[in-house]
């Protein structure tokens, strides 16, 4: 079970970094910058998206909104609100944390190839 997490967080940080990359690259050529400092600044800038996302996620509150068919919704503009169950707060959690890690790596990729500032 826990080699098959692994590989699938491989393959999220790997699509979420290819994909990054390849923009940044496009970018880069664009604005006319060298291509690792145009890595580097996608980098830094998908990790702390990632790091945003892991605070937005991590500070839920502890109630849920329901509409007049019983689905859950965001909380403005339902109909009226419950308490959230014990596995959707571990859920919140667990995505805070996974998104906290994405993010780091992220980052610290980013300073180790940043030609502006040399980590060794």
């Amino acid at each position: 079970m826990l080699l098959r997490a692994a590989r699938r967080m491989a393959i999220i940080l790997g699509t979420i970094t290819a994909a990054t990359v390849a923009v940044s690259v496009v970018i880069g050529l664009l604005v006319g910058s060298s291509l690792a400092r145009a890595v580097s600044v996608g980098l830094y800038g998908a990790g702390v998206a990632l790091l945003a996302g892991c605070f937005v996620v991590g500070a839920r509150g502890p109630l849920r909104g329901v509409n007049r068919t019983g689905e859950t919704v965001p909380v403005f503009g339902a109909r009226r609100v419950r308490r959230a169950t014990g596995q959707e707060r571990s859920d919140s959690v667990h995505t805070a944390l996974f998104l906290f890690a994405l993010g780091l790596v992220l980052l610290v990729v980013a300073a180790l190839i940043d030609p502006a500032h040399q980590a060794f």
